[in-house]
């Protein structure tokens, strides 16, 4: 059986110039420990899907699938507060742009630690255990100190393995990678 089932998934978002049809009539199953990649040119529409089943699109766009359901949960009708003790326990999503996806005013250890104590509830010092782990696995050497630094402390590539450690902190069943590299 498929973890994740999107069936016949339409974006439309209003513009000034009329509604753009930003995703028309996409479909693909994913079955657990299996990798997916979507490809296409620029602007097809990939970066859309990917934040559609996170639920991460604008309030504007409407969303329109047959099926649309991850793990048996329709992510189509699931409200704001169902999905987001979904998104980042279950699913993770790794950005394209980490310099806008890191808040600027707080230090990677406590971007880190959050989704960690809001989703697995567990105490600061057992998330910072998990965030030193998890920069070190991704190849950042120094973690324990990389945790106390900002966003802007650090190059666009330890950035990048910054988002990816986010990602993985709760140890989601499912992970979007949009162009993680």
């Amino acid at each position: 059986m498929a973890m994740l089932q999107v069936e016949d998934l339409c974006v439309d978002i209003p513009t000034a110039a009329g509604t753009l049809h930003a995703v028309r009539n996409v479909s693909f199953e994913i079955a657990a420990g299996e990798t997916v990649c979507i490809v296409g040119e620029s602007g097809c529409g990939k970066s859309l899907t990917s934040l559609t089943l996170m639920g991460l699109l604008p309030s504007k766009a409407k969303v329109r699938a047959t099926r649309m359901s991850f793990e048996g949960h329709n992510l189509a009708v699931m409200r704001v507060r169902e999905r987001s003790r979904l998104s980042g326990r279950r699913m993770a999503m790794i950005f394209q742009e980490p310099m806008t996806s890191l808040n600027p005013a707080l230090t990677i250890g406590d971007q880190l630690c959050e989704a960690h104590m809001r989703h697995i509830a567990k105490g600061r010092d057992e998330a910072k255990k998990r965030a030193v782990f998890l920069l070190d696995r991704v190849g950042i050497s120094g973690a324990a100190t990389r945790m106390l630094q900002y966003p802007h402390e650090l190059s666009g590539g330890l950035r990048q393995r910054v988002m990816i450690a986010m990602a993985l902190m709760c140890n989601p069943s499912f992970l979007v990678a949009d162009e993680p590299t």
